[in-house]
């Protein structure tokens, strides 16, 4: 099969999972997924249901609202960019039925203060009776509350609109037992005072052509008297990275911070890694001429250098994982830590720029000093002239290479390696006078017709084991090579004193 083809299909899997393509480019992938093992097997990771009460992700329906029609288009561009990582699915499927109600710990201080909105509305929906119960509009997040007469086997599709004709982007969605969902946008504006919700399903793969409608009155003024927002602008000035603290959000079920990672464009830095393998960014950029753009054209990027690549990592967080792989947050006032929930990391329209959002459990409401933890961070040097480590497969999927590849202070041994499955799983060690677990390779994987290989992921259980996914399962040659490593930087954290 050929690589081109495969990493054409690659790209167009979102899309064809989301009934986006038009019935000839259907068509072709899915003559592709026929006859290709490797990308066969994408496609039905990428479709799996998750193995618990959560609901698989449905297709979006065939005909619905001309809103919905745009936040399909939307949600499909943006997998086309989104890694979510194993972990996260696994720690969302663990607290699917804990935290979809109203129940979660997170809203305690929303119903002290009875700031739910209360919908109380009902339609029909796929023969079904959907209630839209309540809402809280928060200053990080708008949560719904859905409730079903029955049963349903998918998530549903989503869209919310103000008065005004603004559309709020839907974030994500929980469920439980098919019957109870939480339904996630992004928060609505001070300016807000209705807001139309529109639901439609997909049931077992036939798409749909009911919607239903909910239109209500809000009141975000309620909230945002309790959401306290602080401006911090902190700065940590590191070798070779900047990080500023730009914006805290203390709302009623969330804890906000954005910060922003930016490291040098002139090529002296390799990448960040964000956690150990959870989020890497490599450098890469583009020059763009300086010549005005034709009549219709996107205007150029500014300074004329622009990302080669866009990625958004999301990462949530357990709270039995220890604070040496995560970010903490402290509440001085009451000596206590605040759970972690999630992480999401994206690149933005300057080059060698991480915008990321750090989600934490609410803060209480008397707090007046916090300590924020940031992730473990990683600078990754360009490695010149690494070695290449061959690997045959031809009499037998695994080998012991027992190949060493030099970096300056150290080496990275290759202790193993296996096909499974259209993958190649790579076992290493690292050795010399640092610390392993401080040190990260990044090695790229191309056949024996010098085509790269997918890109490689850390597994989540054992951090000296990589895998490949392979645009080509017939191929039994290989060669590795170690692009860049990584190295932990130390441990940055920001005091904010809310009573200021």
């Amino acid at each position: 099969m050929k690589l081109k083809e495969c990493d054409l299909v690659q790209d167009l899997i979102p899309l064809y999972n989301e009934n986006l393509l038009s019935e000839e480019t259907a068509g072709f992938v899915r003559e592709h997924l026929a006859g290709c093992g490797s990308c066969a097997r994408d496609w039905e990771e990428f479709t799996r249901p998750l193995k618990d009460p959560v609901p698989s992700a449905a297709h979006a329906p065939e005909k619905v609202s001309r809103f919905l029609v745009r936040f399909r288009k939307t949600a499909a561009a943006a997998v086309l960019v989104m890694v979510l990582c194993a972990s996260g699915l696994a720690y969302a499927s663990y607290t699917a039925g804990k935290h979809v109600g109203m129940n979660d710990p997170d809203y305690r201080f929303a119903k002290e203060l009875d700031l739910f909105t209360e919908i109380n509305q009902t339609r029909a929906l796929n023969g079904l009776q959907a209630t839209l119960e309540k809402g809280l509009f928060d200053g990080t997040r708008s949560v719904l509350f859905l409730s079903l007469s029955g049963e349903m086997k998918s998530i549903p599709m989503a869209g919310m609109t103000d008065q005004a004709g603004h559309e709020y982007q839907f974030k994500s969605a929980r469920g439980w037992k098919g019957r109870y969902f939480m339904l996630e946008f992004e928060p609505i504006g001070l300016e807000a005072q209705q807001v139309t919700v529109s639901l439609a399903f997909d049931e077992m793969g036939k798409a749909k052509e009911q919607q239903a409608e909910f239109t209500f009155p809000v009141d975000v003024v309620r909230t945002v008297q309790h959401t306290k927002i602080v401006y911090p602008n902190q700065k940590k000035k590191l070798p070779a990275l900047d990080i500023t603290l730009e914006k805290a959000v203390l709302g009623v079920s969330e804890t906000e911070f954005k910060i922003y990672f930016n490291w040098p464009v002139d090529g002296s830095v390799a990448g960040l890694g964000i956690g150990r393998g959870g989020a890497y960014f490599p450098t890469s950029i583009v020059e763009v001429p300086d010549t005005p753009p034709p009549p219709g054209m996107a205007a150029p990027p500014p300074g004329g250098l622009m990302s080669g690549y866009a990625a958004s990592h999301g990462i949530n967080y357990r709270a039995g994982n220890p604070p040496a792989s995560r970010p903490a947050l402290y509440d001085m006032t009451s000596r206590q830590e605040v759970e972690a929930q999630k992480g999401e990391y994206s690149t933005t329209q300057f080059p060698c720029q991480v915008e990321a959002a750090l989600k934490f459990a609410p803060v209480k409401q008397e707090a007046e000093n916090l300590e924020l933890m940031l992730p473990p961070l990683f600078l990754y040097e360009r490695i010149e002239d690494s070695p290449e480590v061959y690997l045959d497969f031809e009499e037998g999927n695994e080998l012991i290479p027992g190949d060493e590849i030099r970096f300056p202070g150290g080496h990275v041994a290759i202790d193993k390696a296996w096909l499974e499955e259209g993958r190649l799983y790579l076992k290493f060690s690292i050795e010399g006078p640092e610390r392993p677990d401080t040190v990260m390779p990044h090695f790229v994987l191309v056949d024996a017709g010098d085509n790269k290989q997918g890109s490689m992921r850390y597994d989540w259980e054992d951090p000296q084991l990589v895998t490949f996914p392979l645009f080509d399962e017939e191929a039994k040659n290989f060669i590795i090579t170690l692009d860049s490593i990584g190295r932990l930087l130390p441990r940055e954290k920001f005091i904010l004193d809310l009573a200021e």
